[in-house]
């Protein structure tokens, strides 16, 4: 089974950065950089403890709630990134996935802008 480390995770950022020095990095590309979160929707996500994002995902909830923004974060111990893919009949997995889905169908209904057609 291939999971995601921090290998393969500096692989990746320098393949998506292609060249872009490390201080120039946009915030949308790591938004745990951002610094003024005003106007954004609330925000759900899930990490695990044995991932390289751990860190990176919890200081980006936390600067959200900082900034009045509904967020919340469910934390899977012991866990790798994407263990919901990998392993999707898992119990644990089920309960993930299932709570993700729950709160994204939330949002859609309550957060999503509707599109203007050209």
């Amino acid at each position: 089974m291939k999971v995601w480390n921090t290998r393969r995770n500096h692989m990746a950022w320098k393949m998506y950065l292609k060249g872009i020095e490390d201080k120039d990095v946009p915030v949308y590309a790591a938004p745990a950089r951002q610094t003024d979160y005003s106007g954004l929707p609330p925000a759900y996500t899930f990490v695990c403890t044995a991932e390289p994002f751990y860190c990176e995902t919890l200081t980006f909830i936390d600067n959200l709630k900082k900034a009045g923004i509904e967020a919340s974060v469910d934390i899977y111990e012991s866990l790798y990134h994407a263990f919901d893919m990998n392993s999707p009949k898992l119990d644990i997995s089920k309960e993930a996935i299932e709570r993700f889905n729950e709160r994204f169908a939330y949002a859609k209904e309550h957060y999503f802008a509707k599109q203007l057609l050209k």
